[in-house]
């Protein structure tokens, strides 16, 4: 006789002070590194070569990024979610995850609040984020291994990191990329591996109060792999164009903040730290990759601007990428904000109910206007 199995015991809320605890950390970063890195007469060197029209490209650069993740999600949803529920689902995710402890993970948070303003299942939505998520990891591979070729002939890896910094990254490096092509292969083909390995690891002690939930999800891989092999080939063309053109305006906003203070730097060098750079972030424990990130930013690519040229680039680039990223996300997700703060929290069990979770193939034609399976049934 087959139980009921036991919900997910509820996370703890998001509190005050986990808003402000990434943002603390950034500043303060930011404010050691622009102590360390002063050179006298330098921010009077910055301001005869700012260029405020290169710097409202680096703006817009913003824009691109937030407008491309958003168009993503609405073409993963297949038109679940609309152009302006794309855009704010995007910022809503990105704010969650840039003040969300590590430990917590912004994605489910996320995921509720998407949801509930746009009226789509719960786990359509968690559906849709894991697909958009292992498109970012395709990237990720893609991108390590350009950076390994790319080390043939330009120094990608900064040697302020000595041969043992060096080897480390480039390990973390081979690690990751070991990791995403299990990863990619397993959810597309082999969906089986995951199921088996997650429910290995719910059978020690201290996780089993989560194993009826991991099983129940785990199980559903099958349908989803056969879900997203079924999609056409102008589906993925499509979602990769949208996945390059989003991490184009993450980078872009980097590239053009550093052009707008100096133009002389070895703009390929600096594009290809700068994916570097990205990457190694992920391995940030902080929410967001506060003070982590800030760091990395002097070893990566202020070492190929001036002197005195790397604190104030950093602080106008996560005044951009960061702050603004927080303030409009505070504007656009208020609403889950003063939520979380209140105590309201993700639904235990990772699915919706029955009544209100599960798209039959009719609900998905309707929706969409196209009986082509879709990644998020």
């Amino acid at each position: 006789m087959d139980e009921s199995p036991p919900p997910l015991p509820p996370q703890r809320r998001v509190r005050k002070r986990d808003l402000l605890l990434p943002v603390g950390i950034s500043a303060t970063a930011i404010g050691i590194v622009l102590w360390t890195t002063y050179e006298p007469g330098a921010f009077a060197a910055v301001r005869s070569t700012f260029n405020p029209g290169i710097f409202a490209i680096a703006i817009a650069a913003l824009g691109i990024q937030i407008g491309a993740g958003g168009m993503r999600l609405r073409h993963v949803s297949k038109g679940a979610l609309d152009r302006r529920g794309g855009v704010r689902s995007q910022l809503t995710w990105d704010f969650m995850s840039a003040v969300t402890p590590s430990a917590m993970g912004g994605a489910p948070f996320a995921a509720f609040f998407i949801s509930r303003e746009n009226n789509v299942p719960y786990g359509q939505v968690t559906a849709l984020m894991l697909f958009t998520m292992l498109l970012d990891q395709l990237w990720f591979a893609t991108l390590i291994v350009t950076l390994y070729l790319s080390a043939i002939w330009v120094p990608v890896f900064p040697t302020g990191l000595g041969a043992a910094g060096i080897g480390t990254i480039a390990a973390y490096l081979g690690g990751m990329l070991v990791y995403i092509g299990f990863f990619a292969y397993a959810t597309l083909f082999r969906p089986e591996l995951i199921e088996g390995l997650a429910n290995r690891i719910v059978r020690f002690k201290w996780l089993r109060r989560f194993e009826g939930t991991v099983r129940r999800e785990s199980g559903k891989l099958r349908q989803q792999a056969a879900i997203l092999r079924g999609q056409p080939l102008r589906f993925y063309l499509k979602a990769a164009a949208l996945t390059l053109l989003y991490w184009t305006g993450r980078y872009g906003i980097v590239f053009f903040v550093a052009l707008s203070f100096w133009r002389d730097f070895r703009h390929i060098l600096f594009v290809l730290r700068t994916a570097g750079l990205w990457l190694a972030g992920l391995a940030m424990p902080t929410p967001g990759g506060s003070g982590g990130i800030e760091a990395l930013y002097v070893l990566y690519l202020a070492p190929l601007l001036p002197e005195g040229y790397g604190g104030p680039s950093l602080l106008a680039w996560r005044a951009i990428a960061y702050y603004g990223v927080l303030a409009i996300g505070a504007f656009v997700a208020g609403g889950a904000v003063k939520a979380l703060l209140a105590g309201e929290q993700p639904p235990g069990d990772l699915t919706s109910s029955a009544e209100t979770s599960d798209l039959d193939a009719s609900d998905l034609e309707d929706a969409t206007g196209d009986d082509t399976p879709t990644v998020n049934e």
